[in-house]
């Protein structure tokens, strides 16, 4: 049981009313921020958004089935409860939530990698016990209590994406969760209109590694740059490493077309059964690993986990177009770094390579040098043509000395493309 109605009104030091309808005791569902996805004895919140006031769904929330909500203003007639601020009154529940479950919670941030190392960390750990790992994309201050509090009640591991856009979101996030595991994947350009400079963004993610009081195993790759300075960072936690090119906790010590050998602290050496051998999934395959292992998993759980994970659409999946071209789809959340390491990907690919190049968001006063940057490496990496569309386009043109073709429209770049495709050409949309 996750709580009771009666717990829910103690937890905020109310009482429910006296004309209250339901049982106290009955067991509460779920909570949800939406009404029209509320079912019996769900927990309505009504958050006050940017476009929409969650206080005028109450009434559609109870109607729905729930049995109680949370407000920052009371509804006459419904039994809310007011809090002052919605989001920390999640976080109070999450944080209550944890202390019954105990579970092993694992925290992931960085700018790249996050929801894939997450998700391969969730694939080895549910062969092993109950898992969750965050809904969706729902990895900040609303979005991860809500993925803590939608957990079974018999869940032993958390794994917990945590995302931010300004400084102190990721303190905010492991404040709530207090993971006994973190991994910081890397840092680098992303949302630099909300962050304002990438010292800021390198200050807020390097926020998982603070000490909160409590020892934690902090996992850092050692073939990322910033290694020394994390490390530096981390003393006062357990260190454990990953590398694919040098000695460490985690060894990547062999690879063949369809597999990897991994040394590690506590199973020898592991043989990995993968289809994903781009050199940025094998350092996201090491930190699942990583996490997984320091959490306790067993040699088997890791081996199935990885074997049997399937990459979400819009990461670097293939599909066959016209003509047989291989069509790789890599749109999801494009920066500067993951761009390029995209582009490494497809350079080790048989056959002609193309690009059909998006813009990149939130890349703040820089943003077009960004664009002409990642459009030098493309051609750097042999790719043969860019097909653009772009407010940056001329100016990546005119920056280039490469086949560039701009167009306005993403129906005229298809009609374009299509009679061009053939069996030898990949084509890399991002």
């Amino acid at each position: 049981m996750k709580f009771t109605t009666r717990e829910i009104y103690e937890i905020f030091e109310q009482s429910a009313p006296s004309d209250f309808r339901g049982n106290l005791d009955d067991p509460i569902n779920n909570f949800s921020i939406d009404s029209r996805g509320i079912q019996k004895n769900d927990v309505f919140v009504a958050f006050n958004g940017e476009h929409v006031d969650g206080h005028n769904y109450i009434q559609a929330a109870f109607e729905n089935g729930a049995c109680l909500a949370l407000s920052t203003r009371s509804k006459k007639s419904y039994p809310v409860i007011t809090v002052s601020d919605c989001t920390k009154a999640l976080a109070a529940l999450s944080k209550k939530y944890l202390k019954k479950l105990m579970p092993v919670s694992i925290g992931i941030t960085g700018t790249n990698g996050k929801s894939t190392v997450t998700s391969l960390t969730h694939s080895i750990l549910k062969n092993y016990g109950q898992a969750k790992k965050t809904y969706k994309n729902f990895n900040n201050q609303i979005g991860l209590p809500l993925s803590i509090l939608s957990a079974e009640i018999d869940t032993k591991f958390f794994v917990l994406e945590m995302g931010a856009s300004k400084i102190g979101d990721i303190r905010e996030l492991t404040s709530i969760v207090h993971p006994k595991i973190v991994a910081l994947l890397n840092v680098s350009a992303a949302h630099l209109e909300s962050f304002g400079s990438l010292d800021n963004i390198f200050l807020t993610k390097e926020e998982i590694l603070e000490d909160l009081g409590y020892e934690k195993t902090v996992v850092l790759n050692k073939d990322d740059n910033n290694f020394p300075r994390w490390q530096k960072k981390s003393s006062r936690h357990k260190i454990v490493t990953i590398s694919i090119k040098r000695d460490s906790d985690y060894h990547m010590i062999g690879r063949e077309p369809d597999k990897i050998l991994v040394k590690t602290p506590y199973h020898g050496t592991i043989k990995v059964k993968t289809r994903h051998t781009e050199e940025y999934m094998l350092t996201n395959i090491l930190f699942a690993i990583a996490c997984a292992s320091e959490a306790g998993v067993d040699k088997i759980s890791i081996q199935k986990g990885i074997a049997n994970y399937e990459l979400p659409a819009g990461r670097f999946t293939t599909i066959k177009g016209i003509g047989g071209a291989n069509i790789i789809d890599s749109t999801y959340n494009a920066n500067p770094e993951s761009f390029r390491a995209t582009i490494d990907s497809v350079s080790l690919l048989t056959g002609e390579n193309w690009l059909i190049m998006g813009e990149m968001g939130e890349l703040s006063s820089n943003s077009k040098d960004y664009h002409i940057e990642v459009a030098k490496y493309a051609i750097s990496k042999k790719i043969k043509k860019i097909f653009i569309i772009s407010r940056y386009a001329d100016e990546i043109k005119r920056a280039v000395d490469v086949d560039i073709y701009i167009f306005e429209t993403k129906e005229d770049l298809i009609e374009y493309i299509k009679p061009m495709l053939k069996s030898e050409i990949n084509v890399l949309i991002k």
